[in-house]
C-alpha cells in the first residue's frame, strides 16, 4: 500500500469513524466510488471499535457458541482426559485453562479452540502437522506440546505443559527492564524462534502475552500455531491494538510472512524492554497502522544511543522492506551473544566525576590507539582507524570503545579479536 493511498483510507476514517452506520453507509456511498478502498475504510472501523474487546470479532464466538461451550468447561468438567481446575486466560480463538492430566497426573495449560475457528478438517490437519514439527523440536525455549484432540462441541483442545511465571507483558507493566536481563530474555526468544525456523515454522505472533518467564528466568515462547490456522492470518480486523504494536509492515499489508516476520516483532520486543515503551503507540487504530507502514523507528532513545552495537542491531532487525531486513533468527542469537559477553566481562567501574571529559581522552595514549587499529585493520581493512577515531572523540572509557569497535567485525572473529584487544589495554 503507498503512502498516497493509505493517506486516503486515513482521511476517509477520520471523516466517518464517529458517525452512526447509517449516516456512515451513506457519505461513503457518494464519496468513495472505489468499493476497494471502502471496504478498506470499513475494515479499519471495524479494528478501531475491536481495540478495546477482549474477544476480535474475526475470531469470536457467536453468543449461542459461547452459551453452548463456556458452562461446560467450569471446574471439574472433563475435556478428554484433562480435569478442568481454572480458567487462566482467553484469547482471539478461544480460552486457556489450568487442567489436570488425569492419565499422568501432571498440571498442564489447555488451550481450547471454538468450533468456529476449527470447523474445518484441513485446518485441523495443519494445525496438527505443525504442532508436531514443534514438538520434536524440544528446545529449552519452545513451550512444550503434550496432546491435541476434538472437544466434544466440535472444537478442538490443545494441552502444553504448565509453567509458574508471569508474561513479558505482566514484566513491562511495570516499565523498563535493565538492560543485561533483557538482553538475556532477547537471546532466549530469539534462540527458540530460530529452531522453529529451522522446522519451518514461524510464530507470527511474537508479542509481550505471548512470552512466559519462569521463576528461574528461562523464556518460554507461548502459542505457536495458533497464529496461522491453514492461512488464516491475524487480520486488521482480527487484531487487537496489542497485536498490531508488534506486527510487520509486510503483515498489515497481508503480504506474504516468513523468519523477517518474526525477527521483526522481536525487536520491538527488546525495544520496549530497554526503553519501558512501545516502538509505535497510538490511540487509534490507523494512526498506530500509519506509524508502522510509514515511519522510521526512532532509535536515539538514551538507552540505546550508548550502545552502538545494539543500536545497529536493531536498526538491521527493523528496516521496513523485508527483503532488506536482517533475514535470520540465528544471525540475531549471534549478534546478542557477542553483546552479552562483553557485557559480562565488562569492568564494574564508575566514573569519577572529578576526572573531566578531556583529561578521560588522554587515557588512550597514541600508542595504545596505534596498536588497537594494527589489530583492526586485520579485520576491517584500511578504514580501521577513521572507525576508533570515531568513537574515541565521543570520550568513551576504554571498554566502551572495545564494545563499539567489536560491532564492526564479523562474528567468528569477535571472540579472539575481543582478548587481543582485552590484552592491549593492559
Amino acid at each position: 500500500m503507498d503512502a498516497k493511498r493509505w493517506t486516503q483510507i486515513q482521511s476517509l476514517f477520520d471523516t466517518v469513524a464517529d458517525m452512526d452506520a447509517n449516516e456512515r453507509s451513506r457519505y461513503l456511498q457518494e464519496h468513495c466510488p472505489d468499493h476497494a478502498l471502502k471496504k478498506e475504510v470499513l475494515d479499519l472501523i471495524m479494528a478501531d471499535e475491536e481495540v478495546e474487546e477482549i474477544m476480535p470479532r474475526a475470531y469470536e464466538p457467536d453468543p449461542i457458541e459461547a452459551t453452548l461451550v463456556l458452562p461446560k468447561m467450569r471446574p471439574e468438567s472433563m475435556v478428554g482426559p484433562y480435569r478442568i481446575i481454572s480458567k487462566i486466560g482467553e484469547g482471539g480463538m478461544g480460552w486457556v485453562f489450568k487442567a489436570e492430566d488425569t492419565r499422568l497426573d501432571r498440571f498442564v495449560a489447555l488451550k481450547c479452540l471454538a468450533p468456529s475457528v476449527a470447523s474445518d478438517p484441513g485446518v485441523k490437519q495443519r494445525l496438527l502437522l505443525e504442532a508436531k514439527a514443534i514438538s520434536r523440536l524440544d528446545h529449552p525455549n519452545v513451550c512444550v506440546i503434550h496432546d491435541m484432540g476434538n472437544t466434544e462441541e466440535g472444537g478442538l483442545f490443545i494441552a502444553m505443559q504448565f509453567y509458574h511465571g508471569n508474561t513479558l507483558e505482566d514484566h513491562l507493566n511495570k516499565g523498563a527492564i535493565s538492560l543485561k536481563k533483557s538482553i538475556k530474555i532477547a537471546k532466549q526468544i530469539a534462540s527458540g524462534l530460530s529452531a522453529a525456523h529451522q522446522v519451518g515454522v514461524v510464530h507470527r505472533d511474537i508479542k509481550p502475552a505471548n512470552i512466559l518467564i519462569q521463576q528461574d528466568n528461562v523464556v518460554k515462547i507461548l502459542d505457536f500455531g495458533i497464529a496461522k490456522l491453514a492461512g488464516t492470518e491475524i487480520t486488521l480486523v482480527g487484531a487487537r491494538m496489542g497485536t498490531l504494536a508488534y506486527m510487520a509492515p509486510e503483515q498489515l499489508e497481508g503480504d506474504d510472512v516468513g523468519a523477517h516476520t518474526d525477527i521483526w516483532s522481536l525487536a520491538t520486543l527488546l525495544f520496549e524492554m530497554l526503553t519501558g515503551k512501545p516502538l509505535f503507540a497510538a490511540e487509534k487504530t490507523s494512526t498506530l497502522l500509519n506509524a508502522v507502514m510509514h515511519s522510521e523507528p526512532d532509535l536515539n532513545h538514551p538507552d540505546i544511543v550508548k550502545h552502538p552495537h545494539l543500536q545497529r542491531l536493531l536498526r538491521g532487525m527493523l528496516i521496513k522492506d523485508p527483503k532488506l531486513r536482517l533475514n535470520s533468527m540465528k544471525k540475531v542469537v549471534q549478534w546478542l551473544s557477542s553483546f552479552q559477553h562483553h557485557l559480562k566481562d565488562k569492568a564494574k567501574r564508575i566514573p569519577d566525576s572529578s576526572v573531566s571529559g578531556s583529561e578521560e581522552k588522554e587515557g588512550f595514549s597514541d600508542q595504545y590507539l596505534m596498536r588497537l587499529a594494527a589489530v583492526m585493520t586485520a579485520y576491517v581493512g584500511p578504514s580501521a582507524p577513521e572507525i576508533i577515531k570515531r568513537y574515541k572523540d565521543k570520550g568513551l572509557s576504554h571498554e566502551e570503545l572495545l564494545v563499539a569497535l567489536v560491532s564492526h567485525l564479523p562474528a567468528h572473529a569477535r571472540g579472539d579479536v575481543v582478548k587481543h584487544l582485552k590484552a592491549i589495554q593492559h
